[in-house]
């Protein structure tokens, strides 16, 4: 918080666990320029996956998903969507941000591989 406030940025902040009411999220931050929250996205899309042959992985045996939509504005940039990782692999969600919520960037932290990328089968 600190950091934005001292060289006057937004910082969008990955993601980090977070607990609320005895459940945990993949969530991500947004800080601005004053050092304040402005945002806080809760993955919507967990990503459960079995590749053959690879990993088997299922967030949803750790994560609740959440279930909003995530939008900030920037004065000079405009209204600004977040998702995480795997929820850009649904467009109904980045049309919900720019047609319902006018977003004019949209952002997704996440970390994609090899084994992940272009050929995930969704369990």
């Amino acid at each position: 918080m600190n950091l934005a406030k001292k060289y006057n940025i937004y910082l969008v902040g990955g993601s980090i666990p977070e607990q609320c009411d005895n459940k945990i999220y993949n969530t991500c931050l947004i800080i601005d320029s004053n050092g304040e929250v402005v945002g806080k996205h809760r993955k919507a899309h967990l990503f459960d996956v079995n590749v053959p042959g690879g990993i088997c992985f299922k967030e949803s045996d750790t994560l609740t998903a959440g279930d909003g939509a995530t939008f900030f504005d920037v004065d000079v940039l405009g209204r600004v969507g977040v998702g995480i990782c795997y929820d850009i692999r649904f467009p109904e969600y980045a049309m919900l941000l720019t047609q319902i919520h006018k977003c004019k960037i949209l952002i997704y932290p996440g970390a994609f591989n090899l084994t992940t990328g272009e050929t995930v089968s969704a369990v």
